[in-house]
């Protein structure tokens, strides 16, 4: 069997960099060909050592020789370890006067030891990129429930800091890390700069046309927050062109040509086509309803609030304030 590089170390297979580098340092002084001179058994012991500490103390080299462990490939190493020792009595009778090496014969490996090795080195060279992946994956998917729990429990400084490493480890939930951080940062604290921001890292890596939506409808929200409201429409659309159904976002077009732009026309035009894709939106009536007053047509305002009441809304004054201002145009003095 090869020697366990962990064993030659004297180390434990959990064993950290700093204690690492102590048991190597201590080896290699006990070793070292200066301190042994023509002592041939501590010379091959110091390059031993050498290579044990050489291979663990690169992360992608120990990830590599961990895998050959855990998957038990040292076995193929056995009759390299054998010709080692072999060699090593082969030097060690060199020095003896009188002796004369035998004459060396070609050395030729079998198709078994041929296809070990060529299996060694495949598996090597992935798990130098699979490991560190892996890890990468689990860390990022870690985080982001550890990120979503201290939100649900509104502890929303906490949160924003584990899903931050969720978003760096470039996992299976960078994401949806970057909505719910660009969701705290924007609903929870106002800072639509820095929600848009995580919204912009998202879309780079967004690879499928719902993640997509949901970054645009949160980038589009943001720049409504900071009252760019044409910015707004403009991702507000470009979501709508990849999911047409997605009533929320004629809602929020229309809100905003409605109450902030003035556009009541282009804004019931976008209530229209909310109500015919979802008559339930509670909200579409009240805006719309909104928008037939401001033009002037109070009898479709007056259908549009009473339509809204009868939802059982109690949100506020504004419907029945509206209700009022309805039917003081349409003469309905009571």
């Amino acid at each position: 069997m090869v020697k366990n590089y962990y064993h030659i170390l004297g180390v434990d297979y959990s064993v950290s960099s700093t204690e690492l580098k102590f048991a190597y340092r201590n080896l290699a002084k006990q070793y070292h060909p200066d301190i042994n001179p023509d002592d041939f058994e501590k010379e091959e012991m110091f390059k031993l050592v050498s290579e044990a500490y050489d291979v663990l103390s690169d992360q992608n080299k120990k990830a590599a020789y961990d895998l050959s462990l855990l998957l038990g490939l040292n076995d193929v190493y056995a009759g390299f370890e054998e010709e080692l020792d072999n060699r090593y009595a082969r030097r060690s009778a060199s020095r003896r006067p009188g002796y004369k090496p035998p004459k060396r014969e070609p050395v030729t490996y079998s198709w078994k030891t041929y296809a070990s090795v060529t299996s060694i080195v495949v598996v090597a060279a992935l798990s130098v990129f699979l490991i560190p992946f892996s890890l990468t994956h689990y860390s990022s998917a870690y985080h982001y429930d550890k990120g979503l729990e201290y939100y649900q429990n509104k502890q929303y400084f906490a949160a924003l800091n584990s899903l931050q490493r969720a978003i760096i480890d470039f996992g299976s939930k960078d994401i949806e890390a970057c909505l719910l951080s660009g969701t705290i940062l924007m609903k929870k604290y106002g800072q639509y700069s820095s929600a848009m921001e995580y919204a912009d890292i998202g879309l780079k890596r967004a690879t499928s046309p719902l993640e997509r939506v949901q970054l645009l409808y949160l980038k589009a929200s943001c720049m409504k927050g900071i009252g760019d409201y044409h910015s707004a429409i403009k991702y507000y659309e470009e979501a709508r062109q990849i999911w047409p159904e997605y009533d929320s976002i004629y809602y929020n077009i229309g809100s905003i040509e409605a109450f902030d732009l003035g556009n009541f026309e282009e804004a019931k035009l976008h209530m229209d086509k909310l109500m015919k894709l979802n008559p339930e939106f509670q909200e579409a009536y009240y805006t719309r309803a909104y928008c037939h007053y401001r033009l002037g047509n109070f009898e479709e305002a007056a259908e549009d609030i009473a339509d809204y009441l009868a939802f059982g809304i109690t949100k506020g004054s504004d419907a029945y304030l509206m209700q009022a201002l309805v039917s003081d145009k349409l003469k309905q003095s009571q």
